[in-house]
């Protein structure tokens, strides 16, 4: 590692707990004042709260955070509205839409209510901490200088890949998990197959535009883009949550936290490789190259 990069190294180490002392800062004013205006959390059984999975959970948060914001490049607001939409719709909406759908102890006016003021704080300050990259130009995707035709089912597919991938993992895992939602313990719950279809088909579409801020202002390669936007949905869709549990068995944890991330990881090359694809950075570059 030269001189240069441990720098870079050193400066990122200070500002993740910089960022997450902002993140836990706007949980403690939020919460004092949701529960002061009357709303209930909710309650999970044999779910206690322990500090270390709290502050472990929210630094796994802020930390793939923080990589996506290396890569996004814009002015501060640009920036930082891009990085509030993508955490707010990925760790917020999503996580109370599935606890609709599968869970019995959802209180989902308050959650919504409670995480707006958390990520208002915590994007702001990475946004303002974590700079964008300056030396770079943004990779070129589907809908630069292109009708609509040109790309639209690209858009149709990037909605569709989601519930494929979903229900693909789903399935592999189901075995390992159907007691923990079929039985009375943890207030889980299986609906039928309609309301998970219609639940994963909007959650799709939600990520599908939260990410597209992401993917047309990113000015990192192609394969950090993959990695980074997939650290941070895994950790936005579930790993954070799991850490924080302690109802859920260890088995349901690692079976989970597997899938999480299987789901992640393909999610986001699905989403780069449908609306980034690499012949047209690759198209891009010969064609700088001739005019130089």
């Amino acid at each position: 590692m030269n001189p240069d990069q441990r720098s870079q190294l050193t400066a990122f180490l200070w500002k993740v707990p910089a960022i997450a002392a902002a993140y836990f800062a706007g949980k403690t004013v939020s919460a004092a004042l949701v529960t002061n205006i009357g709303l209930r959390f909710p309650e999970i059984p044999g779910q206690t709260w322990v500090p270390i999975l709290d502050f472990l959970g929210g630094v796994v948060l802020v930390v793939c955070l923080a990589f996506v914001a290396r890569g996004v490049g814009g002015s501060l607001k640009k920036r930082w509205l891009i990085l509030l939409a993508f955490t707010y719709v990925s760790f917020v909406i999503n996580n109370q839409i599935e606890a609709v759908v599968f869970t019995t102890t959802h209180e989902v006016p308050t959650m919504l209510l409670f995480f707006i003021l958390p990520c208002v704080v915590a994007t702001g300050v990475t946004a303002a901490l974590i700079k964008s990259p300056c030396d770079q130009g943004a990779l070129v995707s589907v809908f630069a200088n292109r009708p609509m035709k040109s790309w639209w089912w690209r858009l149709l597919l990037a909605w569709f890949a989601f519930p494929v991938i979903y229900f693909f993992f789903g399935a592999l895992i189901y075995p390992l998990v159907a007691d923990a939602y079929t039985g009375p313990d943890f207030g889980l719950r299986l609906p039928g197959p309609l309301i998970v279809i219609g639940a994963v088909s909007l959650r799709s579409l939600l990520f599908l535009a939260a990410s597209i801020p992401i993917l047309v202002n990113w000015k990192g390669s192609r394969r950090s883009l993959v990695l980074s936007l997939a650290a941070a949905l895994a950790a936005m869709v579930g790993l954070a949550g799991v850490i924080e549990s302690t109802w859920m068995p260890t088995q349901l944890k690692i079976v989970h936290s597997v899938e999480i991330i299987a789901d992640s990881l393909f999610h986001a090359w699905v989403l780069v490789a449908l609306l980034v694809p690499k012949q047209k950075v690759e198209h891009a570059e010969i064609s700088a190259v001739a005019v130089d």
